[in-house]
This record gives structure tokens, sequence and C-alpha cells, in this order.
């Protein structure tokens, strides 16, 4: 995928060619993450203008001095600044790439000054980049508009079928000497091993290098040899490997054997994405070649990787009122233009432009300087508060500035959708109100997460755990508001108990924390995975049921009968709350966490108790210390304290009151208000 920069740039150079050229101050430096970046300001920029984001394509190596792209001279002759990030990591950049522009944004608003509207634009895997930057919920207020030129909208979907061309090249050559490629230690034969990647693949398209890595390919295929020196069994097999794929171009479909070897490779195995964590998978996907889907190596994704990695390379229409502009190729067989077709479905009509250009001869990216000039031009009135472009007008606009060879913009092209050229997977586990309840890890008890599953596909999680290792106080818990995905849950995760390792006082104010992923196997099991920030770290551990609402469980159906399930607080104790399970009838769960300055308890505590809570119960809750957040925990060093607290609580429908009294400590009366309701929760009461 040189997902972009080189096949895009002449179509876009000669935009700005008529304007006088503009003084420029420029910057390059390397920030905090070890991306190099440059940035360009044009004379009499102030705080407060635009500025452009320019994001390059896929690049196998490492992107030392970034350029500023096609749109570069365009950008400062219009009076925006641009700036663009080489990226930390080579390859596939999506894991790191939006907070890696934000990181960029820091340094822009340091050293020049606080923009006012940012611009995203890239081509290829640079495009969804600029997508994925309109639904980040801090860079959105500021953006009206992306320029997304032939991006892979469904990254993970353009993945899977990397998949399927390794897996099937595997069954086509098994039998052909010296054209097997190489395997990779397991599980994941199917990859590399990042030493057995050479060094020196930079350009994926055709690089002599590729070639010569990729020799084995010619042997099985003849691929790269003349049709004069081509067997008959080369031809065979390359006829069926290109059936398969549906890719017809030879340069292209050794392009993409490159993509589904070296690079998929490196998303798995790299420390710097998936760190052999496998979000890949071909379940359930049929070939339409009975020999190959019974002899095809069937792979099973991670489910918190295959959450975590679709979260990170999908684009989900979540852009808010910003309007994109995208352009395709209608013969490009490296982001086949079908992932226009999701990005119409994903994104409202009246907020996209889709366009495709029909080629006679197929490229990647591969418009002219016209349809380049007439696209920024179309997008940037339109974002600017102009009527919205349709491909039929861009294509009226074209033929006044060029010849007709050099405008085909095509109103009539609709393109038809992935899975009819990449084969649909088994469909993920579908969350819903059954997934309500509290889960932990058996090996690691005395931890766990109450996870609320929320109508209009919202969740949000507790994770009530400990601090790390040399900080205090012990217990420490993380609060996310997540959004339900296919297979899972994604979360950013609000910390809400900041420790310091001097012991000193601590703000009750929430901090950012990182992520969690939640990916389930199945209505009782799955994977959370936490990312979180320096002393922290990262890990993936099992998930097991603990409990599940009344009437929610697994095999439940309708909706629960009427309950104060849900999560609870008092407006004047911010910080502090309780989440609260009615399981098993009238038995019931309430965890009480309870942040500095909201009570005389700090910490959480839980506790289990029989009865009415529309009548009133009293509960008494146990709190936990001993093991440390992370590597290091270790559940043999749980140290339950019961009757840390005794907790009178009495709940309607909406509202209630509770009495908290710390052990040895005086009462602390609450007004409690309903703050959320799990999905399929009833309550018909006051």
């Amino acid at each position: 995928m040189n997902l972009g920069t080189r096949f895009i740039a002449a179509g876009l150079l000669a935009v700005g060619l008529s304007a006088p050229a503009a003084a420029v101050r420029q910057l390059q430096g390397q920030a905090p993450s070890g991306a190099r970046y440059t940035i360009a300001v044009p004379d009499g920029w102030q705080p407060g203008d635009g500025l452009v984001l320019y994001q390059h394509g896929l690049n196998f190596s490492l992107d030392t001095d970034p350029g500023l792209g096609p749109l570069r001279d365009t950008a400062l002759q219009e009076g925006y600044a641009i700036a663009g990030s080489g990226f930390s990591t080579r390859g596939w950049a999506l894991l790191q790439a939006v907070d890696e522009n934000k990181e960029l944004l820091d340094i822009f608003r340091r050293d020049v000054g606080n923009p006012g509207e940012l611009v995203p634009f890239g081509g290829s895997m640079g495009g969804l980049i600029a997508l994925k930057l309109a639904e980040d919920r801090e860079l959105n207020p500021q953006i009206k508009g992306v320029l997304a030129l032939c991006p892979p909208v469904a990254g993970s979907r353009a993945w899977d079928s990397g998949l399927d061309l390794r897996l099937a090249y595997d069954v086509v050559c098994a039998d052909v000497n010296n054209g097997r490629l190489k395997t990779g230690a397991e599980p994941y034969p199917w990859a590399y091993n990042l030493n057995d990647i050479p060094d020196d693949l930079d350009n994926l398209e055709l690089d002599p290098d590729v070639r010569s890595a990729l020799l084995s390919v010619t042997v099985c295929t003849g691929i790269t040899l003349p049709q004069s020196i081509r067997t008959n069994g080369m031809r065979d097999r390359l006829a069926r490997l290109q059936r398969i794929s549906g890719i017809q171009d030879e340069k292209f479909l050794l392009t993409n054997i490159a993509y589904s070897t070296f690079v998929l490779s490196d998303v798995l195995r790299a420390p710097d994405k998936m760190g052999g964590r496998n979000p890949f998978g071909n379940l359930g996907a049929m070939y339409n070649d009975a020999d190959l889907d019974s002899r095809i190596r069937r792979v099973a994704a991670q489910p918190a990787a295959a959450v975590e990695f679709d979260w990170r390379s999908d684009y989900r229409g979540d852009i808010g009122a910003a309007k994109v502009l995208s352009l395709h190729t209608s013969g490009d067989e490296l982001v086949i233009p079908q992932h226009q077709y999701v990005l119409r479905q994903k994104t409202p009509d009246a907020q996209l432009v889709s366009a495709v250009v029909r080629e006679a001869t197929p490229s990647h990216c591969g418009f002219s300087d016209a349809e380049g000039k007439v696209a920024w031009e179309a997008f940037r009135q339109w974002k600017d508060g102009g009527a919205k472009p349709t491909a039929a007008q861009m294509q009226q606009g074209c033929l006044g500035i060029a010849g007709p060879g050099d405008c085909r913009f095509d109103d009539s092209y609709v393109p038809t959708s992935l899975d009819a050229r990449v084969p649909p997977r088994a469909e993920p586990v579908a969350v819903d109100a059954r997934f309500n309840g509290s889960w932990f890890d058996p090996a690691r008890s005395g931890e766990g997460i109450a996870l609320e599953v929320l109508d209009g596909g919202r969740a949000i999680v507790y994770f009530f755990t400990f601090s790390p290792s040399g900080t205090q106080p012990p217990q420490a818990w993380l609060v996310g508001d997540g959004k339900v995905v296919p297979g899972g849950i994604a979360f950013d995760t609000t910390y809400h108990r900041p420790s310091r390792p001097d012991g000193g006082a601590v703000s009750p104010d929430p901090t950012d924390w990182g992520h969690l992923f939640i990916g389930f196997s199945d209505c009782n099991t799955g994977e959370l995975r936490w990312e979180g920030p320096q002393g922290w770290g990262s890990k993936t551990v099992p998930l097991t049921r603990l409990t599940a609402l009344t009437g929610l469980g697994c095999d439940g159906s309708g909706r629960a009968p009427a309950q104060a399930s849900g999560s609870w607080f008092d407006p004047s104790r911010g910080g502090s709350g309780f989440h609260v399970e009615q399981f098993d009838g009238n038995r019931f769960l309430v965890m009480y966490y309870g942040a500095p300055g909201s009570s005389d308890f700090v910490g959480w505590a839980s506790g289990v108790a029989n009865g009415n809570l529309a009548a009133g119960a009293t509960v008494d809750l146990a709190t936990v210390t001993g093991p440390v957040f992370g590597e290091g925990f270790d559940p043999a060093a749980v140290v339950n304290h019961p009757g840390a607290l005794s907790l009178q609580i009495r709940l309607g429908c909406s509202s209630g009151t509770a009495t908290l009294t710390p052990a040895g400590g005086a009462p602390v009366a609450l007004n409690l208000q309903r703050l959320t309701a799990p999905a399929g929760v009833a309550c018909n009461g006051n």
C-alpha cells in the first residue's frame, strides 16, 4: 500500500503552481515518541489560522525525514500551515498514528501557536489516518473536513484479504520445490519471524529487493518471468491465485503478496504493534474453491487483540459534523475501491462526497493533475460553507482546465460491497444486555471488572484493582466509558484514583489513564487487555463470568424485572459512587468506590446481601489489600478486611438514599441519583 505518497504526488503538484511562492518558515525535530516531524508555516500565519495535518502512506522503513505531501505548496499559498509526522514505527502505523498526530499538534502549539481549524489530509493508509483523526473526540471540534484519497476504510478487512492471500498461497504452492514461503514460529507459522524480514525493504511496490526476497513466488508462479519461459504449472498456479484473490494485474498481485508476508508479519510480531497477539482470523470464510476451502489453514483471532486492532484500524463514522471528500481509482487492486462502499455505508450522505475516477490502466491513487486540483478546490469550498459538490460537477470543472483524458470522474460508478471481494468471516459475538455483570481472571482472584452494557451501543466498565508496586494508596480503580463493537468493547479509560510514589496528597479529580479492550469468545468467557501509562504497563488476561443480572444471563430472554442494577452517586460527592447488581433473584452485589475528599473512606469495597433494595437493606462491605497491579499481581497476597464499612441503602428507579459508616467512623448520609441503567433493566416504580 505505499499507501499513497508516490502515486498521488504527481496528481496534485500542479494545484498551486499559479500562485506566487510564500515566504515559509520550516521546523523539523523529533517528538518524545521518537517520531520525526516537519512543520511549514507561511509568512503571516497567526494563531487561530488553519493547519493541514498531512498523513503519509505506508512506508516499510522508518520515515526519518518526513515530507509534507503534494499539497504543501498549495496549502501554504492559501494561508494554511502544514505539519506531518514520520510516525515512530514502520509499516502499519494506525496503532500509534492518532496519538502521534496529537503529539505533533502539541509541538506545533508550543513552537508556532494554537491553530484554529485542523484539516486532515492523506492518501491510502494516510487517508485512513486522516479519517481516524476526525473520529478523535479531542480533535474533532477543530475539524470541519477531511480529504482522504484511496483510503483502506475497513482497515482490518484489508488485512483479512492479506491473510487470505498468504494462506491460499501456502495451499497452491505447497508441492513446489523451493516455491514455498518461509514459515515462522508457532503458533503462527504463516507469519515470518522478524529476523526473516529483510531490512532493506522500503518501497514494497516492485522494489528489486522485494522481487529478490520473494524469489520463491517466481519459482511457483513464474510471475516475474517472461511469458515465453513460464511452465504450464506456473501458469496454472498463477491463474488460480488470481482467481482466488480477484487480483488480475500481476504487478499488483506481487505487491499484495509482499504485504501479506512482510507487512502482515510485522503487524503480528513487532513489539511496537501487536507483539505476538493475533488479531487475524479466517474462521467461516469460504473461497469459492472446494479444494482450497477444505485444505486452507483455519486461524482463530484472539478476542481482545481483534477488538483492539479493529478499533484502531477501522473507520467507524463517528466524525461529528465533519465533511469528507474521498476519491478512488477504479482499477486499484491494492486498496480496492470497495472501501468506498464501506465509506458510503458509515458516513451520512450530507457529509460525504465519494467519487471514483474510471481508469483504463489500473493504478493505486493514480490521479491526474487536473483531478487532484479540482478535488482539493471542491473540498475546500464545501468545508468552508459552499454547496456540496458532485462527481459530475467535479468532472465538468476538470474539463474546464484539462482534456478528457485527464478528467475521468464517473458519476455512475457504484462500488460493490467489500464482502463481494473479501470473504466475510464468521460473525463475532454480539455484545448485548446478556453481558452485564462482573467478570474476573480466576488466576488473579482479588481484582476484577464490573460491566454495564448500556442502550445505544455504549458501555461502562469499573476495573477494581490495585496500585503498582511502590505507589500509594494500595487500592486503585479505573472507570471507562466505551463503545460496543463487533466481538467486544473498546474503552477510553479514566483512572479515578491517582497515586504518588512519594505518598503525598492525591487529587480527587479523575485523570486520563489509557485504554481497555474486552473481547468475548462467548457469553461466559473473554479477554481483557489494558494499556496504561508508565508504571502500569500492558497485559492481556482471560475473563470468566462471575455474575449475571437477574433475567439477563446467557440463557435469559426478555427484560429483567424491576431492579436497581446500575450506577448510583451523590452529586455533592464527586468521584465516589456505587455499582449495584441484582442477581440470583433477590441477591445483590454492591461495589463502592470513595475518592479523596468525598467521604471518610478512600478506596473501594464490596459486599453481597439478600433483600429488597426498594424497601431498604443493610450490607457489610469488605476491602481487599495486598497485591500490586500488573505483572507482579500475586493472588496469595490478597488480604480481605471484612466489616470495613457498613451500608444501609434504599433504591428506587431513579433515586435513593444511603448511609455509609466506616469502621470506627461517623455515618455519612448520601442522597443518591441513578447514573446509568444497564440495557435490559426494567424499572416501573419511583
